[in-house]
């Protein structure tokens, strides 16, 4: 009896001691939970109020920033994946696109199982390390959906997924100017499994190997390795990152500080790791693996061209005038004006504030993030609205999904 009652105990525990991502700042960071996804959870853990943007995270092109993580349940650490969509609002049919991979370590290679408990709150609890993720250097400016994905090495086979929204670009000269299209149709999209795990699984206690992780991938274990998956659904769970093959292209954003947000750079024994050629375990038999390509099947093997602006029509010339006797005198020169050298917008679209970083509700269907103290309005999307300071949806979800993990998966919803 005693025993059970501890393993009981230490079930309850796991399902509420995961791990979330803490930095970048999370979409609804007050209703984000560190349960693993269910099918009806894709993208970015479903929920009332997933899309409340908590904080805009500033991300420069070419930057690199530490992403960090809270909890204390790492499982061993595991394989995770960085991503980025056009989208602001994710959905199944978003296309993902993989910035950085890591094999193995993810989200700390500290620890071969779960972190100690140091809070009542385990979720507040600092993930030791952090894993340098960096923005490729062509990626054009605008709003950008940010994800990690993970698949845990020890434990039930799981798949976690969280979304935070970033601002890619502060309108300075070094921001690239390149089309989305260009900038990631070379970029692998991002990989799927154990969604449900009884559809497509994970070798247990392994490192996934991903099939393709793209160029910049990091491999901080070198045993362990397996890309081995089993189940009649791999072939298309492992494409769900894929949506519907088509590349947007970002909202324009509005212009902030580019050290808004980020955190302070950890110092001491947590340097970047070094990229390294992945020595994949023996397998039993090769499954299918996923391409990683850009667009659905049967689509062109062009990439999907940005929406490009139309042609200015040339003027019309002026019907010549009678010459005159006597050419008319040139006009005095007159003296260029003085630029102020402010660093806010002085146009009427500005709108006076005092809380630098944070959300301005302007109207009933706009709102900006303050900048030196001016927002600039921007239109809110369909279904939101902005009060006291935050973006929220109008009409919340109505879809309740239990929260308990007991570590053991259910039959789950067919993904399309």
């Amino acid at each position: 009896m005693f025993s059970k009652a501890i393993t009981i105990s230490a079930l309850a525990a796991c399902a509420s001691a995961h791990v979330i991502m803490d930095y970048p700042t999370p979409f609804g960071r007050a209703t984000l939970n560190s349960s693993p996804l269910a099918p009806a959870d894709f993208p970015c853990k479903q929920r009332s109020g997933v899309y409340e943007i908590t904080k805009m995270n500033q991300w420069d092109a070419g930057e690199t920033q530490q992403v960090s993580f809270n909890g204390t349940a790492v499982h061993g650490g595991g394989s995770c994946q960085f991503s980025i969509t056009t989208d602001p609002e994710p959905t199944e049919k978003s296309q993902w696109k993989v910035i950085q991979s890591y094999v193995g370590g993810c989200p700390t290679g500290e620890y071969p199982g779960n972190a100690p408990e140091q809070a009542k709150e385990p979720t507040l609890t600092r993930v030791p390390g952090s894993l340098p993720v960096t923005m490729p250097k062509d990626i054009p400016d605008g709003r950008y959906t940010f994800s990690w994905t993970w698949m845990n090495k020890v434990g039930n086979r799981e798949f976690y997924m969280n979304c935070a929204p970033i601002q890619v670009g502060n309108g300075g000269s070094t921001a690239s100017t390149a089309s989305a299209a260009k900038a990631l149709s070379a970029l692998p999209d991002m990989f799927v499994a154990n969604l449900p795990a009884d559809k497509c699984t994970s070798a247990p206690s392994t490192n996934f190997v991903y099939p393709n992780p793209g160029k910049a991938v990091s491999q901080l274990k070198q045993d362990d390795l397996s890309e081995k998956l089993e189940g009649s659904g791999c072939a298309t769970q492992n494409k769900v990152g894929m949506g519907s093959g088509q590349i947007g292209s970002p909202s324009a954003g509005t212009p902030s500080t580019p050290s808004e947000g980020a955190p302070a750079k950890p110092s001491g024994g947590n340097s970047a790791p070094v990229a390294s050629p992945i020595n994949k375990g023996p397998s039993d038999s090769k499954p299918p693996l996923n391409p990683g390509g850009v667009f659905a099947p049967g689509a062109s093997s062009a990439p999907a061209a940005g929406p490009t602006a139309q042609p200015a029509q040339p003027a019309q010339p002026a019907p010549p005038a009678n010459k005159p006797s006597t050419p008319a005198p040139a006009p005095a020169p007159v003296p260029a004006p003085q630029v102020p050298n402010n660093t806010t917008p002085s146009n009427g679209e500005c709108t006076p504030c005092t809380n630098d970083g944070g959300v301005v509700c302007i109207g009933s269907k706009q709102f900006g993030l303050c900048n030196r103290g001016c927002a600039v309005a921007q239109d809110l999307a369909a279904g939101m609205s902005c009060s006291n300071g935050a973006v929220v949806a109008s009409v919340k979800r109505h879809i309740n999904f239990p929260r308990a993990h007991i570590h053991r998966r259910l039959s789950a919803a067919r993904l399309i």
